[in-house]
């Protein structure tokens, strides 16, 4: 049988073949999280510009949208096949939209009922602000997982019922919203020795837990991980599995159970997941020992039946003194290259470094483990880089929070020591860029650098305007910005993390606005 991680990256690949094809089912567009839709055929270099280039209309939608929106093709709703853009909200709703016109959701999904008590959760329950990492609510916050055969979506939704705050793994058909199966809440418990431990045992928060890390498939699971919401104590990170078809809970991995801390969070971020089904994750600070804790590591998690289980790890020699200073690995996410043997991961210390991803080396004196390290020198690496094989060879893309956007060849299956293009719009701040690639494979003049950042000030903490921008791929030229043409095609309030969106010529942004952008060529044609 094929396995399902291996279905969803065929299932891709086999939607790219044909023109204007390409099913967007999980976060960065694939399960290596390269970030790159290599089959665009209506967007260049040459027509991405402000004369023909711009706002077509909008989506309206409760809620700000931290996740990134999903994509598939010819879904039959009502008898007919709809391409469908899905939405899902920090107000817990989920919207499908006709992705071929402006209007109203074709379906909406409502986990919230105000007479029984139940609601989103706002984020002042937790962190006693609502000027922080997230404003507003904490619904749905991670980005859902789209199985194609099942023309199921999965995710994780979080509601306030009654004073009580419960999380619920959802799986709703993509023809209706309605659920396949029960949904289930989300509690968990493992053994553990950690301060907070209760009678010898760990046990899941549903209130602090924070879900950002984008959902994925493996081996027909799904794969949910958690990390905090500002650090705020005791939390530690979880990962857990469940059976994709009856949502029955599998395997339960606690990073820290002996210890505290070490969120998974990866700026919003899926894992990796290779052909076998293993999954990458970046943890973040939190207690370490090599055996149960794992924090500010790289980890490399399998699940077999009931087992969930760290088969393998990489942690900087120095990791005490990176938790000291909040200095930690796990704020970009891994993108996995199985072809090079190559590992990519990125952390606070503005660093890209790689891992062999069969032995990812462990603890050691002198970092054994990473086969390179690559300092940008410009803040934190946060978004994370996106990937393109253009004409001149594989490209990489990076923009972090205090510098400008960068393009980093590969010299076989490292990446070049200098740096081969800059482009000249500087970043104000957290996070920097989140960026996204398109093009019509390896041609020239097709390659597009896509992003969304901060107009003004850093996003760190509150919230701030942000910009939409589009480079050439080839030499990181400005072509297009959402300020050039500021009333048909200003962006709104950034949600950091969320890269811009490309499918069938169209460009989808989203923002804090109760809004999804939709940019194209204004001409009409797609």
């Amino acid at each position: 049988m094929l396995n399902r991680s291996r279905f969803l990256l065929l299932t891709f690949a086999v939607s790219q073949s044909l023109p204007a094809q390409v099913n967007v089912l999980m976060n960065r567009y694939d399960a290596y999280s390269h970030s790159v839709n290599s089959h665009e055929t209506t967007l260049t270099a040459s027509n991405v510009n402000g004369k023909i280039f711009g706002r077509l209309y909008r989506y309206y939608v409760d809620g700000a949208v931290y996740a990134q929106p999903l994509f598939v093709h010819g879904v039959v709703v009502g008898g007919m096949p709809r391409n469908l853009l899905f939405v899902a909200t920090m107000n817990d709703k989920v919207y499908a939209f006709d992705a071929q016109q402006s209007g109203p959701p074709v379906w909406l999904r409502d986990f919230t009922d105000e007479r029984a008590g139940v609601t989103p959760v706002p984020v002042s329950d937790i962190t006693n602000s609502n000027d922080l990492n997230v404003v507003g609510n904490a619904g749905i916050e991670g980005t859902p997982v789209i199985d194609l055969a099942a023309q199921a979506m999965y995710l994780v939704a979080r509601t306030k019922e009654n004073g009580h705050y419960v999380q619920r793994l959802h799986k709703l058909d993509l023809r209706s919203g309605d659920d396949q199966a029960p949904p289930v809440v989300i509690e968990a418990r493992v053994k553990g020795g950690a301060k907070d431990a209760r009678d010898g045992f760990v046990t899941f928060d549903p209130k602090g837990g924070n879900q950002r890390t984008a959902l994925a498939l493996s081996n027909g699971r799904v794969v949910i991980a958690w990390a905090s919401h500002e650090d705020i104590r005791p939390y530690h990170g979880w990962i857990m599995s469940y059976d994709a078809t009856s949502l029955k809970q599998e395997g339960v991995l606690c990073v820290t159970a002996n210890s505290e801390d070490g969120g998974i969070w990866q700026s919003g971020r899926g894992p990796a997941v290779d052909a076998s089904g293993a999954l990458y994750f970046e943890v973040g600070n939190g207690g370490w020992d090599g055996k149960q804790d794992f924090g500010n590591s790289v980890i490399k998690v399998r699940a077999e039946g009931s087992r969930l289980w760290v088969d393998d790890f990489y942690t900087p020699h120095d990791y005490a003194q990176q938790n000291a200073k909040d200095a930690d690995l796990g704020s970009s996410g891994p993108m996995l290259f199985p072809e090079k043997g190559v590992l990519l991961c990125g952390n606070k210390q503005g660093e890209l470094f790689a891992l062999d991803p069969t032995h990812l080396g462990g603890l050691t004196e002198d970092d054994l483990g990473r086969k390179q390290a690559v300092a940008l020198k410009s803040g934190r690496l946060m978004a994370g880089p996106a990937y393109w094989e253009g004409p001149g060879g594989p490209e990489l893309f990076v923009w972090n929070e205090a510098g400008v956007l960068e393009m980093l060849r590969f010299g076989g299956p490292l990446l070049d020591d200098t740096v081969g293009a800059k482009g000249r719009v500087a970043s104000h701040g957290s996070p920097g860029g989140a960026l996204t690639v398109s093009s019509d494979g390896t041609k020239a003049g097709t390659g597009i650098v896509w992003a969304t950042v901060g107009t003004s000030k850093s996003a760190d903490h509150g919230n701030a305007d942000g910009t939409v921008h589009a480079f050439n791929a080839e030499t990181l030229e400005e072509l297009w910005s959402s300020e050039g043409d500021a009333k048909r095609d200003r962006m709104g309030t950034l949600v950091k993390f969320v890269p811009p969106l490309i499918v069938d010529g169209r460009v989808y942004v989203v923002s804090y606005d109760n809004a999804v952008n939709i940019y194209g060529l204004l001409d009409g044609r797609r």
